[in-house]
């Protein structure tokens, strides 16, 4: 797919979620107005708005699902997925080959119709993921592999949670399956299709797919830590099919890894690196990634501290509220007019109905005023935890998630410079081993030491060969990926921030439709009224009813003595 053509599907994704948008703010503006009122008959408002676009969703025919929980003896529990890949129909599956969507980079433009010609289905846990995520990078090196989620320690057994990662899991492995460089490789082969014996024969180390028929591996497929400096010498040849053989064939190789590592970090440090015409392009390639990845932290920070506010913004409304509503009952009790407008009398219980519609207007004018204000705190304060969650789901994780991706490309990156260094490393060895075999052709007793010497050499430059086929392919590889990732982060980048500005524009309307229903409400509300008598009036009253009582009580003593 092109990306004119994902930014035209993005575009109609957009037009139908605004028009859901619109829908829904009207209907939650008649319902504040409504609230407002006092009407209690009006259409609920939708829990959450449209979801937000995800390429991944052309790959749905790969699903994680049904996560159950197992215990291991002392290792303790683990959740383990079902892993089901359903092949599309063949007419689908020809218009995803038209429109390029699957195009394997290394076979020369080929497409890849299925995975499988038949539907699989298989149990895995979050380990074997992670095992898939590590062959990813060994067998296709430079191609951008999508991020596994986190590890979690604490409350990793809990329903959210694990629905959780079992989403984010499905997404990684569809990104995956979307990756052209990606799609045939052998490791994501065994992980969808292979049985359990062969699933854990691949786990620990032995051969799998084509590899276990004798497949050849092109030189980019190499594994990341190997580094063969010399032919196998004979004796790890015989030793190999024995446990003694393979404990030291795995020490030789841990000592050649280390000798790589020492090796490219001298070249690094030197920096007699090998260059290549199209280094300016990977500069340019690695400033923009690494621009990218400083805006898009600024971004995030910024985001997360918005999602943040909002929450607050919240709090602060409901305890708003709470104090308007105080306050009005405060001055309904003032002189008794808070008894009189509820009916505190108890004479009739069987008005409920009528005193919540009275409890707007009646009491004094401050006390309606503060009871209105009240109750549109109290909706906006809803509003806000809406607009919150929405915010936190559709803009900061989303902005987390294109961080992480630009973080992988970044890898990749690193990738390309890793076999510049051990390429860079080949030639020096080689340039070395050269002076060393003139040093003992032209030093007189030095004669035989040259035969060994010249062996070392012929690998050495063996060696060249592979490392600059290496280089070459992960190179080339590395700038495909570049460029996929920047049609697909665009677009995903668009879709996220419009989205950003839609909400907040709808947040916007509806809480200004909330005050703008507030604002006649209060502007009828007869500010100079007072409920009740007045605190003069009140004493007044209170000294006359004292005065009465005395003359009545003097009334009744005199009457007695008569």
């Amino acid at each position: 797919m092109s990306g004119t053509e994902d930014t035209s599907v993005a575009a109609s994704v957009v037009v139908a979620e605004e028009g859901n948008q619109e829908n829904n703010a009207d209907v939650i503006a008649a319902a504040t107005a409504a609230k407002l009122s006092g009407e209690t008959d009006v259409p609920a408002a939708p829990p959450q708005l449209s979801p937000r676009f995800h390429p991944e969703e052309s790959v749905a025919y790969i699903t994680v699902s049904d996560p159950v929980q197992h215990t291991e003896g002392i290792k303790g529990k683990f959740t383990m997925y079902r892993v089901a890949y359903d092949p599309p129909p063949p007419a689908a599956d020809a218009d995803v080959v038209a429109a390029g969507e699957v195009t394997v980079g290394n076979a020369g433009g080929a497409t890849n119709r299925a995975l499988f010609p038949y539907a699989t289905s298989v149990n895995r846990r979050y380990s074997d993921f992670s095992w898939l995520f590590e062959h990813l990078h060994k067998e296709r090196p430079g191609a951008i592999v999508p991020p596994l989620p986190e590890k979690q320690q604490a409350s990793r057994f809990s329903e959210s949670f694990i629905e959780e990662r079992r989403f984010h899991l499905e997404i990684f492995l569809r990104r995956v399956v979307r990756n052209p460089e990606l799609i045939d490789t052998e490791c994501l082969l065994v992980f969808l299709g292979g049985g359990d014996a062969e699933f854990k024969k691949a786990k620990r180390g032995g051969s799998f797919g084509a590899a276990a028929v004798g497949s050849p591996r092109s030189a980019s497929d190499s594994r990341d830590d190997e580094y063969d400096d010399g032919a196998e010498s004979p004796n790890e040849q015989e030793n190999s099919g024995t446990l003694v053989g393979k404990g030291k064939e795995r020490l030789i190789h841990k000592k050649a890894g280390i000798k790589k590592w020492i090796k490219e970090r001298k070249t690094n440090m030197q920096g007699t690196l090998v260059r290549s015409p199209d280094d300016a392009v990977f500069e340019e390639a690695t400033h923009f990634v690494s621009a990218l990845e400083a805006g898009l932290k600024r971004v995030e920070a910024q985001a997360s501290a918005m999602v943040r506010r909002e929450r607050d913004a919240s709090s602060c409304l409901l305890e708003f509220g709470l104090g308007c509503d105080a306050l009005a009952h405060v001055d309904d009790t003032i002189g008794g007019g808070g008894n009189d407008a509820r009916g505190g009398t108890g004479e009739d219980d069987g008005g409920g109905e009528e005193e919540e519609e009275a409890e707007g207007s009646s009491g004094s004018g401050v006390a309606q005023t503060f009871r209105l204000v009240g109750k549109t705190a109290d909706a906006l304060s809803a509003l806000s935890m809406e607009h919150h969650e929405r915010e936190l789901r559709r803009f900061a994780e989303p902005l987390r998630d294109h961080l992480k991706m630009v973080h992988v490309a970044k890898v990749a990156l690193v990738k390309r410079n890793n076999r510049r260094i051990t390429y860079s490393t080949c030639l020096n060895a080689v340039d070395s081993k050269k002076a060393s075999l003139h040093r003992y052709r032209i030093t007189p007793g030095q004669e035989g030491k040259a035969v060994g010497v010249e062996s070392s050499l012929s690998r050495a430059e063996q060696s060249v060969v592979a490392a600059r086929a290496n280089y070459e392919e992960v190179s080339a590889r590395v700038l495909r990926e570049v460029d996929r990732f920047r049609r697909e982060n665009a677009v995903a980048m668009y879709a996220t921030m419009a989205d950003f500005a839609r909400m907040q524009k709808e947040h916007a309307d509806r809480v200004s439709e909330a005050w703008g229903a507030l604002v006649p409400l209060v502007e009828n509300v007869d500010a100079a009224r007072l409920e009740g008598t007045s605190f003069v009036q009140a004493a007044e009253t209170m000294r006359q009813g004292g005065r009465s009582s005395r003359s009545v009580v003097a009334a009744g003593g005199g009457g007695g003595d008569a």
